[in-house]
Formats: structure tokens, sequence, C-alpha cells
């Protein structure tokens, strides 16, 4: 993958990198004097004239200043993250729920879990989604599992919905919509799929809505 720059602090702060530059101050200090001795030879006597002059005096200091630093990222994941982020449009704060600043790197081990749970949560859809709909009602029309046609999930990446997560425990609750026609009607049905340890636990029919 080519290197990627990506501008410190960005996004989900996963670079943060403070500059240590040195600067020069110049600051007066009228206190300092020199003092100046002057020689005469007066009537066989050698007189001293001390005269005392105020200096300014130079002074540096070295502070610390705080800079965004441009880094270059050569990172395997790095593809994992960035596709996450445009996917979901940036709506991404659930991934740093409960972490700290030096448990960053978990974000990309929660995106990935997140990626898997998606992917099973649509599978398992497809394979009991139409079984699910037999014999529900929708006001008075009774669905027909072998009437049903054209059954489709919403199955990009912003459409599939994590409604709750907990990334200690791996458990997750996944919603997932599919379309559907009966009979030349138009049907949306809502699913929820739950993961307990990783692995699917249950799956529930939440709703059946006409569409346009």
């Amino acid at each position: 993958m080519d290197k990627k720059k990506l501008l410190a602090g960005l996004g989900i702060g996963l670079i943060g990198l403070t500059a240590g530059i040195g600067a020069g101050f110049v600051l007066d200090t009228p206190d300092t004097v020199v003092q100046t001795v002057t020689k005469t030879v007066y009537e066989d006597k050698i007189v001293e004239v001390i005269k005392e002059v105020p200096v300014e005096v130079i002074k540096t200091e070295t502070v610390e200043i705080e800079v965004p630093v441009e880094v270059e990222i050569d990172n395997g994941n790095l593809k994992v993250v960035l596709d996450h982020i445009y996917d979901n449009e940036g709506q991404i704060e659930y991934l740093l729920d409960d972490l700290d600043d030096d448990e960053v790197d978990m974000i990309v081990e929660r995106i990935v879990f997140i990626n898997e749970a998606k992917m099973l949560a649509i599978a398992e859809v497809k394979s009991e989604g139409i079984d699910m709909l037999d014999k529900e009602y929708i006001e008075d029309i009774k669905l027909d599992e072998d009437d049903i046609d054209r059954f489709r999930i919403y199955d990009d990446d912003d459409e599939v919905i994590i409604d709750d997560v907990d990334f200690e425990d791996k458990d997750a609750q996944v919603l997932v919509e599919a379309k559907f026609e009966q009979d030349d009607i138009k049907y949306k049905a809502l699913y929820e799929v739950t993961f307990k340890d990783g692995i699917v636990d249950d799956i529930d029919l939440e709703e059946i809505t006409l569409r346009d």
C-alpha cells in the first residue's frame, strides 16, 4: 500500500506529536552596569575617574512549543481504518468509547470485529430472513414465504447498523434491513441479529413496513 500522510491529531486522534523548538527571546536588563576607569596624570598625581555605564544584556531562553507535525504512515491496517471512516461518513465515535490515549491501537481491532459482525449478520438474514416472514401479517395481509419475491438485503456498510456493542465481551446487536415483494406489493423488513462472545446468538424480526 502506498504511504499516506496524515496530519497529527486528525479525525479520531490516531497520531499526536509534540515538537520541542528552541525560541530566542531578547530581554532588556538595565540594572547591569560596566565600570570604566580612566587614569589621568594631573600635577604629578594620577587621578582615577570611574564611570558606570548601563549595559543591555541579551538573554536567551528555550521554550517548548506544541506544533502539528506531518508524519508518513506505512501500515497494513491503515486501509481498514480509512475505509471504515469513509464508509460511515466519519461517524465512528463509538470506536473510541472507554479508550485511553495509550489504547488507540485497539481501534483497528474494534473495526475488524465490527466488520465481521456485519458480514455475519447479513449472512444470517440471508439464511433465515424469508422463513421468518412466513405467516406474518402486515395490516390485513398475510405473508407467505412461497410468494415472496425479490428479497434483497441492504448490505452497504453504512446501511448495516451497530445498535449496541460491548467490545470487551465481543457482544453486539446489529440491525439489518431487507426489501421484498409479494403480489406486486413492496415491503421492508427490519431484523436484529444478536452476538454473544463474537458469534451469532439470536435473530429477531423487529418490524415489517410498506415501502414505495
